[in-house]
């Protein structure tokens, strides 16, 4: 499976990946980012809009990453995902227990968890919601089923103090 590998486009300068445009930032940038909006929001409705808005970048990505290899099954596409979010740089996630009926994705590493410690410090509440949004949206795409279907969360955070983060993955 070779589907995730993302295209240079020398003349226009961008970096494609299943034919959409990518950026990579750093931990400094997403985190500044994420505390601003969480200082306009708040908590809780910042991180509703930072969990809809990745896994509404990430389903339509990995729909057409997984378009391109039909045949895969649920399990494949899923570890298709799971080598993409490290590759991209968002750490190291395990993703054996998630199935088409929710489940559980272990962080070996998390960018926006070390980010946290850091930067700031031990967080007082979970700081990964890029990457429940993003498994979200893997399993949106995986097991064609409908945004609205999905509920996640971040169960442990290691910016808290836990030793990993654990995300759990609901299908309603």
């Amino acid at each position: 499976m070779s589907a995730e590998r993302p295209d240079f486009d020398a003349g226009r300068n961008l970096l494609l990946l299943g034919e959409r445009r990518i950026i990579f930032h750093c931990h400094h940038y997403n985190l500044f980012l994420q505390r601003s909006i969480e200082d306009g929001l708040g908590p809780e409705e910042a991180t509703r809009l930072q969990v809809a808005a990745a896994m509404e970048s990430a389903r339509p990505l990995l729909t057409k990453l997984y378009a391109k290899e039909p045949e895969l099954a649920l399990v494949d596409k899923l570890l298709l995902a799971q080598r993409l979010f490290g590759s991209l740089g968002f750490g190291q996630a395990d993703c054996t227990d998630l199935t088409a009926h929710g489940g559980q994705i272990r962080l070996l590493t998390s960018h926006y968890a070390i980010g946290w410690l850091a930067k700031w410090g031990t967080a007082s509440r979970p700081v990964c919601h890029f990457p429940v949004g993003f498994w979200m949206g893997a399993l949106c795409a995986a097991a064609e089923l409908p945004p609205e279907r999905l509920q996640g969360r971040e169960l442990s955070c290691h910016a808290q103090g836990d030793a990993r983060c654990l995300l759990e993955i609901e299908v309603l």
